[in-house]
């Protein structure tokens, strides 16, 4: 059975607050430390004393309406903008390069 993630908490109290909201309506959630792979998660935000709230995917949805947990969105992909700032940030270190040259070595 595959479980997905309802419920981010700052720390446990907040996590088994979420989880009784959900048994009161016969939900079956399960909640876990969030051990990600690395100290810093997405953004640079620190995951340390997270915790995370699952339930099975079939009761997705009746968990997220419970907890008033908006649907997870995929981010906007734009890779011509991408590209374009890529471009501009090699193009200005290029057009860069002679004046700090010109700062560490002076004009010779």
């Amino acid at each position: 059975m595959s479980e997905v993630v309802v419920h981010f908490a700052i720390h446990q109290m907040d996590a088994e607050v979420a989880a009784s909201a959900l048994r009161a309506e016969r939900l079956h959630p399960r909640i876990a430390p969030d051990i990600t792979a690395s100290r810093f998660g997405a953004q640079g935000v620190t995951t340390a004393g997270r915790w995370l709230v699952f339930v099975p995917q079939r009761e997705e949805r009746a968990a997220r309406e419970v907890l008033d947990e908006p649907a997870a969105e995929a981010p906007e992909d734009h890779p011509v903008l991408r590209l374009v700032v890529i471009v501009g940030l090699i193009t200005a270190l290029l057009l860069a390069t002679p004046f700090v040259a010109q700062a560490c070595y002076g004009s010779r």
